[in-house]
């Protein structure tokens, strides 16, 4: 995979793109826009769209999803972590992420597929590419707002107050969507690779990608309506997906400066480069204690006692608890898009309740190794001999478990993964009930919440916007 120092060399021609764009010596150029690119390469467009259109705000304004799903708990009061941790969420955390997901993602990636389109139509893949994210931004923004402009979005020429889809039929168009991705991406042609700051050109990897996404919305869906996607549940299963750990679409950050996780910025700047604000949930803690699960080492540290123990929800210290360890909240803590273990959990679901074929605990298990795996090479790496005596134990596996056990176990297992994955551990808790959580304390809500409102600049500017939901209503993929 690129890191994305490549983002430096990236930025540097997109500004002399528009500079070269903006000279006109004659009285025509008065006008028109010096910054409107429309002749640069479609590449130059990428690292914007990773970087500060999906990444940015996935790793720190949504960071407090990790609180949502318990797996994070704040250890200080201040405002900027107790508010959401006690569900009182800035309307600036909503009106970021739509932003940052719509114009600087979702835009972009219009804009990338019209270059191509017009200056360069025979290169598929970028599309392809272009698609794949698209999908990925639309599916962050519904599992955040539940319902979002879908098919009229991105399109202000002909529908300048887009209407809203529903989150139904957002999941059941995503599909669909993939699979124009996947198409474009059928053929050897032009594809971006060094502004991929995730797979570097690799179609094959862009291939997988789609398909794990196309595989996850699908198994949204089947939480309410199984019936109905049975079947493209199956072809998806057989198709090339995210298997292995080193298949994972993720987003590496470097210790370069200006190039660091946000996370391990807050902690660098305001912290002295110590973690004294996160902890991590007692659900959590108390799921690895139980199974002497060997990542308690890579995810936290230990209290003064020696001990793994939770941070409550919603009360902040960091006396007797274990905060979040610097092998995790490091400069290079990547962004996961989507990984194996999410991959092949959903797999072990769906073998275990009919949808597909196939041994249910041989996708568990290799669940539980690709996220084991998923640290090789990185502080905190789990030796071989712990993977091994942990799937040797009765934890790595559902073989002669009920149906109700076997499942509880995967998703169990599927939250353990998810760590630092702050909308999917969310996610996963909202559509499985798992693990069991409490409401913080001090928690402005008398429910969980389970889904962020629609900005206010949206319901203001946006003559079809909704009416604003309760937050805590629950989620269409909810059951």
């Amino acid at each position: 995979m690129k890191n994305i120092k490549s983002l430096y060399k990236t930025t540097i021609l997109l500004c002399f793109a528009i500079l070269l764009v903006g000279c006109e010596d004659s009285i025509e150029g008065i006008n028109t826009d010096p910054l409107a690119a429309t002749s640069i390469s479609a590449e130059l467009l990428m690292p914007q769209v990773l970087v500060a259109g999906l990444s940015a705000n996935r790793t720190i304004e949504l960071n407090s999803m990790n609180m949502h799903s318990q797996s994070w708990s704040a250890t200080v009061g201040f405002g900027v972590f107790a508010n959401p941790e006690r569900y009182n969420i800035s309307a600036n955390t909503t009106n970021n992420v739509w932003v940052g997901q719509y114009t600087t993602a979702l835009r972009n990636l219009q804009q990338m597929r019209v270059l191509t389109e017009t200056n360069n139509p025979e290169a598929l893949n970028i599309i392809g590419q272009a698609q794949v994210l698209e999908a990925f931004a639309y599916l962050n923004l519904t599992q955040i707002f539940g319902d979002i402009p879908f098919s009229e979005a991105i399109q202000v020429a002909d529908f300048s107050n887009p209407n809203f889809d529903s989150q139904e039929d957002v999941l059941r168009g995503l599909p669909a969507l993939l699979d124009q991705a996947l198409q474009n991406l059928s053929s050897d042609t032009g594809i971006i690779e060094s502004a991929d700051l995730v797979y570097g050109g690799d179609r094959a990897s862009w291939v997988r990608f789609a398909n794990s996404l196309k595989l996850k919305c699908l198994m949204l869906i089947a939480n309410v309506d199984a019936a109905s996607v049975q079947a493209e549940i199956q072809n998806t299963a057989n198709q090339p997906l995210i298997l292995d750990a080193s298949q994972d679409a993720v987003l590496n950050y470097t210790a370069v400066p200006g190039n660091e996780n946000p996370i391990w910025k807050t902690i660098d700047q305001f912290g002295g480069g110590v973690n004294t604000f996160w902890g991590g949930g007692i659900p959590l803690i108390d799921i690895m204690n139980a199974n002497s699960d060997p990542r308690r080492a890579t995810y936290f540290d230990t209290n003064e006692d020696g001990d793994y123990v939770g941070q409550e929800q919603g009360v902040f210290s960091t006396t007797g608890v274990s905060t979040i360890s610097l092998n995790i909240i490091r400069p290079e803590m990547p962004d996961r898009y989507s990984t194996a273990a999410e991959t092949n959990f959903y797999l072990a679901e769906a073998a275990l309740l009919g949808y597909i074929n196939g041994d249910a605990n041989a996708f568990y298990r290799a669940g539980i190794t690709a996220s084991l795996d998923s640290y090789d090479g990185a502080p905190g790496a789990i030796s071989e001999a712990d993977k091994a005596a942990f799937l040797a134990s009765p934890r790595g596996t559902i073989s002669g478990d009920s149906e109700e056990d076997a499942l509880l176990k995967i998703h169990e297992e599927t939250f353990v993964a998810n760590f630092t994955r702050a909308i999917e551990s969310w996610t996963d808790w909202r559509r499985n009930d798992v693990p069991t959580i409490t409401l913080p304390t001090g928690a402005v809500l008398t429910d969980f919440l389970r889904r962020y409102q629609i900005p206010l600049s949206e319901v203001t500017s946006n003559a079809n916007a909704p009416a604003v939901e309760d937050l805590t209503e629950p989620m269409w993929f909810e059951n």
